[in-house]
């Protein structure tokens, strides 16, 4: 760990093994194809999950009409600047 900024290098290769009971490990078996490891498996339940989260907060949002409107168009030509 390098002290002076906080930061943790890890080694994105490395294996981490976690304890899991019988049926939970069944059940990623039965999820998984054939082929298919693990971690690709668990990779893909994830990306899942983060997508559905952002999907229930947008429409948190949405149903509380908590939200500002916006002008695409600006956005995308990247005028961040409000005019006024």
């Amino acid at each position: 760990m390098n002290m002076e900024s906080g930061i943790h290098k890890v080694n994105q290769n490395e294996i981490k093994r976690i304890p899991i009971k019988v049926p939970t490990w069944q059940g990623l078996h039965d999820l998984k194809e054939a082929g298919q490891s693990y971690d690709n498996l668990i990779a893909g339940m994830i990306k899942r999950e983060k997508d559905y989260r952002d999907w229930q907060m947008v429409m948190k949002i949405d149903q509380s009409g908590e939200f500002e409107p916006f002008d695409a168009e600006k956005i995308l030509n990247g005028d961040s600047a409000e005019e006024g």
